[in-house]
């Protein structure tokens, strides 16, 4: 194993004992009590989470009082009832078919597979450890999002990329530690080549449930595929080691939200509609983000 490997090895060892001795475990006896109001909206949002995916208006209680949110999207089915006249707006999931049969193999990989490997993961490593690689991940990224908002005309946010790639290489230990975030400010700025080619005006397309990784649409379907021969990962290591390693990123990834899904997935009246909704509404909402970001810049 060359010498910056095995370094490398041994850092993640060493975070690995001081979180098993610096974090306790998330058990109720070590969890802060929260106000009822709290647990009351905690306890709600997967089922309001379901009726804006219904494209229903939603009331939230925060603690500046009650807020009314609207779904950014509709997106209740493909085709209108008969004889409905309630001026609901339908997506068109020409691949539904597909996509269902997708997201039922998706989901029995992950309620098999996935999920009680997610389970051990959280069990075996301590919350701030998680955290560390997930960093370290992060910061492997950066040139990459460096190179796609250079292409998107995103010069700021490019040296955004260069200036925490540099800094979080050297001052944060390989990108365990983000520095450039907690000492300069210097915020994350993740671009994808999705995201520019949706700079460039190329729609999303069709909706689409890829395999394991789950929903995405033609665009995102391509970015995901062109990302994986161009990633930094393919540049500091070789076959098998390369593919083991962006294997274990979209698992610490998917660890992330395993109880997340889990949660929803049990609750949604029809689950594939719901996360499809929840897609949408998601893309639309960044469209929308984006949109109004270039009529700000055009309008100074």
């Amino acid at each position: 194993m060359p010498a910056y490997r095995q370094g490398a090895f041994a850092l993640i060892i060493c975070l690995f004992l001081l979180g098993g001795c610096a974090s306790a475990p998330d058990t109720p006896e070590n969890s802060a009590v929260q106000p009822q109001d709290n647990k009351q909206s905690q306890n709600n949002e997967p089922a309001l989470a379901e009726e804006l995916a219904k494209g229903k208006d939603v009331t939230v209680q925060t603690s500046q009082g009650a807020v009314s949110v609207s779904p950014v999207v509709v997106a209740v089915g493909d085709t209108p009832e008969s004889g409905n006249t309630g001026g609901e707006v339908y997506y068109n999931d020409p691949w539904e078919g597909f996509n269902r049969a997708m997201f039922s193999f998706n989901n029995v990989s992950y309620q098999y597979v996935l999920l009680p490997l997610a389970d051990g993961y959280h069990y075996v490593v301590p919350g701030v450890v998680r955290d560390k690689i997930g960093n370290a991940f992060d910061n492997l990224r950066e040139p990459l999002n460096l190179v796609n908002n250079t292409f998107a005309g995103e010069f700021s946010e490019a040296g955004a990329n260069l200036g925490r790639f540099l800094i979080n290489s050297t001052v944060g230990l390989l990108g365990l530690f983000d520095p450039a975030s907690d000492w300069f400010d210097i915020k994350p700025q993740k671009q994808t080549i999705a995201n520019t080619l949706q700079r460039y005006d190329i729609g999303s397309g069709p909706y689409l449930v890829i395999p394991i990784l789950g929903p995405s649409d033609s665009r995102g379907a391509l970015s995901t595929l062109t990302e994986g021969f161009v990633h930094p990962v393919n540049y500091i290591a070789e076959p098998p080691e390369s593919y083991q390693l962006r294997i274990f990123e979209g698992f610490d990834d998917f660890s992330n939200q395993s109880d997340t899904y889990r949660k929803l997935y049990e609750q949604a009246e029809d689950p594939y509609i719901f996360f499809r909704n929840q897609y949408i509404q998601g893309q639309r909402r960044d469209e929308l983000f984006e949109l109004s970001e270039r009529e700000q810049q055009d309008n100074l």
